[in-house]
């Protein structure tokens, strides 16, 4: 083809490209000069940033999924020394330029959709829910305060119960109609379907505090879609999700008493939420890596009791899959045994090692918190006596970096195996591993004594 022909087929491509792409223009007031807007994803509790801008407007390809985005404008002077979040605010994108002015000292409050149907739409609603919030949060606690009977009715200072039960019931009619008019003037745009996840059951406040707390958890759930996988591509599956587990969040209860609550709302959600496999595995994640956040073990493995046969079983396993699984490998399981190649080619087998422990370590070469762990684990193992065999089992690819971190970390004389599979390797798969460091404590019979999380739990089994 001739180089002319080449260059008008490139001009005519980019010429295509720039009508269908989508220009997001923003108009920070006070943003630093040297603090970039990075631009992402939100997928749940999940950012995904996909650009960093340093100019006030960028083109966003049409490629890019319908759904909610977030931009980071950095951290305030008060943010960077009380180590808060950055200024930021949410965006829908929906194939339509986006023009927004904003100040960098109050994203939110001081936000201004000058183009953009969906965002226009989106904000006008979210910043009057906000409002109605408000004033149900102080409503709500007035309406309780009188019901208790704390409250002196002939007091100048207080409203009558009646008139309290009035303004509750009647802020919650008033939001209800609120969120119905923008469904119904605005049928066709995601913002809608974002909108119609507020509905909430009418809490008729001439009932106590318990029956009102009541229908929440019978009819909140019934009253949201979990069909639709576009709502991924945002933060209301979760929002709503965690509003509800809240609500089964209760005072004085004891630890045992509080995961049992958990565990009737954790039924109840994934019950309304199995109407869609993707949109139901979603939910289930999240559950599961907030429970892992809040160190609550007793409610993943109840996940994993209960409902990890509800997963999609396929032959490649996802992280879900694996978090799951990995909750019924227990303390006094067999481990199976295996055969891998170790640093030098030769083949291991777990079986041939008859020390009282076996320390097995799953780690990665650009794994940070691996490398810092190994060494301070090389160094524990000089200064004890006991009789323990370590194995590092690296998940890297590439044999050159797994190799030479092992040297660099000094852990060479350990038993080094890898298959360079990645997280698709035969062991890394049947033991359910799904992060690094992972580590299994083993006798010599290949049983899980303890699956510690940080050298600290480690050292623990051996000094007690």
């Amino acid at each position: 083809m001739p180089i002319r022909r080449i260059i008008v087929f490139i001009i005519l491509l980019l010429q295509t490209f720039l009508l269908s792409a989508q220009i997001l223009k923003f108009n920070i007031k006070n943003q630093p000069k040297n603090q970039p807007i990075i631009i992402g994803e939100l997928k749940g509790d999940r950012f995904n940033p996909i650009d960093t801008i340093n100019i006030n407007h960028i083109q966003l390809s049409p490629e890019f999924a319908i759904g909610v985005y977030q931009a980071i404008l950095g951290k305030t002077i008060v943010a960077e020394v009380l180590n808060e979040p950055p200024q930021q605010f949410d965006f829908i994108y929906n194939h339509e330029d986006i023009q927004i002015k904003t100040d960098f000292n109050a994203p939110f409050d001081s936000l201004k959709v000058v183009k953009s149907e969906e965002n226009k739409v989106w904000y006008s609603f979210i910043k009057e829910e906000k409002a109605f919030q408000e004033k149900l949060k102080y409503a709500k606690m007035e309406l309780d305060y009188s019901q208790s009977g704390s409250a002196n009715s002939n007091s100048p200072d207080n409203m009558r119960l009646e008139t309290r039960i009035t303004r509750y019931n009647s802020l919650q009619k008033q939001r209800d109609s609120l969120i119905s008019q923008a469904i119904n003037n605005n049928p066709n745009l995601y913002a809608t379907k974002l909108i119609r996840m507020y509905h909430e059951p009418f809490l008729n406040g001439n009932l106590t505090k318990e029956k009102r707390d009541s229908i929440f958890k019978s009819e909140y759930l019934a009253m949201l879609d979990f069909s639709d996988e576009s709502l991924m591509h945002s933060t209301v599956y979760t929002d709503k999700v965690f509003k509800y587990l809240m609500a089964y969040a209760e005072k004085g209860l004891s630890r045992e008493q509080q995961i049992g609550e958990f565990k009737k709302a954790i039924d109840q959600i994934l019950t309304y939420a199995f109407v869609n496999q993707k949109v139901y595995e979603f939910v289930m994640d999240y559950l599961v890596r907030g429970f892992e956040k809040l160190q609550l073990e007793e409610l993943i493995e109840y996940i994993a009791s209960n409902y990890s046969e509800t997963t999609c079983q396929t032959d490649e396993k996802t992280t879900l899959e694996r978090k799951l699984a990995s909750q019924k490998m227990k303390t006094g399981t067999a481990l199976a045994d295996f055969e891998m190649p170790d640093i030098n080619g030769d083949p291991f087998l777990l079986s041939t090692i008859q020390k009282p422990k076996i320390l097995i370590v799953f780690w990665a070469s650009w794994c940070p918190h691996c490398v810092e762990l190994l060494p301070k684990i090389k160094e524990w193992q000089k200064q004890q006596q006991k009789e323990l065999e370590i194995i590092a089992v690296s998940i890297d690819t590439s044999k050159t970096e797994w190799k030479n971190k092992v040297y660099e970390m000094g852990i060479d004389s350990w038993y080094n195996l890898s298959d360079q599979k990645g997280w698709d390797g035969k062991m890394t798969t049947d033991y359910n591993i799904y992060a690094t460091p992972t580590m299994f404590l083993i006798d010599d019979e290949r049983k899980i004594i303890a699956k510690p999380i940080t050298l600290e739990e480690l050292l623990s089994y051996f000094t007690q």
